[in-house]
């Protein structure tokens, strides 16, 4: 699937084309996010903003899960970010249980 420009803050919402406010995300991901720059953590019932690529270190806000088909929030940001994005829908952990089939998935890093 190709990747698409994200905007981080999405235009709807005062965003701009700057690349401090651009990130590559897959197709699937952006749809779902649409104009969403906040969701609710499912642990804590809290709104809280999503994740930010451009400000925020992956690692310490997702994990890999099920041997690297599934994400993990490991943060309020993060588990926010998994709900709002759906990235665990059933289309992407097909995906990933192919790519882990062939050691392609999970990243190293």
């Amino acid at each position: 699937m190709p990747l698409v420009m994200d905007h981080i803050i999405p235009q709807s919402k005062g965003g701009g084309d700057e690349r401090n406010n651009l990130a590559a995300a897959c197709y699937r991901c952006n749809e779902f996010k649409g104009s969403k720059t906040e969701e609710i953590d499912p642990a804590t019932g809290v709104l809280v903003s999503l994740f930010n690529p451009r400000l925020q270190v992956w690692k310490e806000h997702f994990a890999w899960a099920n041997g690297g088909t599934h994400i993990i929030g490991l943060s309020a940001s993060g588990r926010a970010t998994v709900i709002a994005l759906r990235m665990n829908n059933e289309y992407i952990v097909a995906s990933r249980n192919l790519w882990v089939a062939m050691n392609w998935h999970p990243p190293l890093d």
